[in-house]
């Protein structure tokens, strides 16, 4: 294994849910970035998708 799968697979990335890895808990709306508020319903719980 190469430093640049190593690093790969540490950081999830090519994953299937990696294009949209955020989440809002009230809604459910999903993000590719990271909002302090959900800009679908105003919500301010928005989590990374796989701490959920």
């Amino acid at each position: 294994m190469g430093v640049f799968d190593k690093a790969r697979n540490v950081s999830h990335l090519g994953d299937a849910d990696g294009d949209r890895p955020y989440l809002c808990m009230r809604c459910e709306a999903t993000f590719q970035v990271q909002y302090h508020s959900c800009p679908a319903c105003g919500g301010y719980d928005v989590r990374r998708a796989e701490w959920v």
